[in-house]
């Protein structure tokens, strides 16, 4: 799908929007979001071990060395007299807000924005333990059951076979995502807004109340925004979300925290 360029004012100074991937998932995903955004806006999307341009790495099975690893890679690229702003899709979102936390630890950096796709807060993830070692059949139906990967690639025993290993690692990532939460220190809220976007028909993030309950995790400005579709629907409405996203990184540039700093 070609994007057109979204009407919003361009971003001075400049924001770094990073950009998170879903459980198997890539950078790829978001090659196209550079051309439709405001410019000012610099779309930096990380792949992590296992997956797009590092995929003959072996992926993370723990949250520890995956957002070491992350924090690493990102700092290195960021501009340190520029903002930055995170979104993360689905998986994506829970490595966003880790990736917020890990920074804000290192050098005192606060996110400009953080935008959470496809995900219940933090603290309401269920627990599932079982993916490491899952049938092969049980994995094509969750995938099923969430959209976003054609039939023809399910009914594939090759197909799945290839991917499995990354797929067992991230669904085994995020279902034990709260135990990761709990044993670290308690995360102070962020100062920034925090907007989250859901599909209306994702089974997902079907009780409001899970996320609703993002208001929690920042001082700063909340907004709930649902979309038709399911729990890919940035994939039929990638232009009205990134008319969000732009329009709320142009407001949020004139702020004191486009300084990148918090106090």
């Amino acid at each position: 799908m070609s994007l057109k360029a979204i009407a919003v004012d361009s971003v001075t100074p400049p924001v770094e929007l990073i950009c998170l991937a879903h459980a198997g998932g890539a950078a790829a995903s978001y090659r196209q979001w550079q051309a439709a955004l405001p410019r000012g806006v610099r779309v930096f999307a990380p792949d992590y071990a296992g997956h797009g341009l590092r995929r003959t790495q072996p992926p993370h099975r723990a949250w520890t060395p995956l957002i070491e690893d992350l924090v690493d890679e990102v700092a290195a690229r960021l501009d340190r007299n520029a903002p930055f702003a995170v979104f993360g899709h689905s998986m994506g979102a829970l490595a966003g807000f880790e990736l917020c936390h890990a920074l804000r630890a290192r050098d005192g950096r606060e996110p400009l924005w953080f935008g959470a796709s496809a995900s219940v807060a933090p603290e309401r993830r269920t627990v599932e333990s079982h993916w490491l070692g899952c049938p092969r059949e049980t994995m094509a139906a969750k995938l099923a059951a969430l959209g976003g990967t054609p039939a023809a690639l399910l009914d594939d025993a090759d197909f799945l076979d290839l991917v499995l290993p990354v797929l067992r690692a991230d669904f085994h990532l995020c279902g034990v995502y709260i135990a990761h939460l709990r044993a670290g220190s308690p995360r102070v809220p962020l100062a920034c807004p925090l907007d989250v976007f859901t599909g209306r028909g994702d089974a997902a993030t079907a009780c409001t109340a899970d996320v609703a309950a993002w208001r929690d995790y920042t001082r700063g400005p909340f907004a709930q925004h649902a979309f038709d579709g399911g729990h890919f629907y940035l994939d039929m409405h990638v232009t009205p979300l990134l008319r969000h996203i732009g329009a709320a990184l142009a407001s949020c540039a004139s702020h004191p925290l486009a300084q990148g700093l918090v106090t």
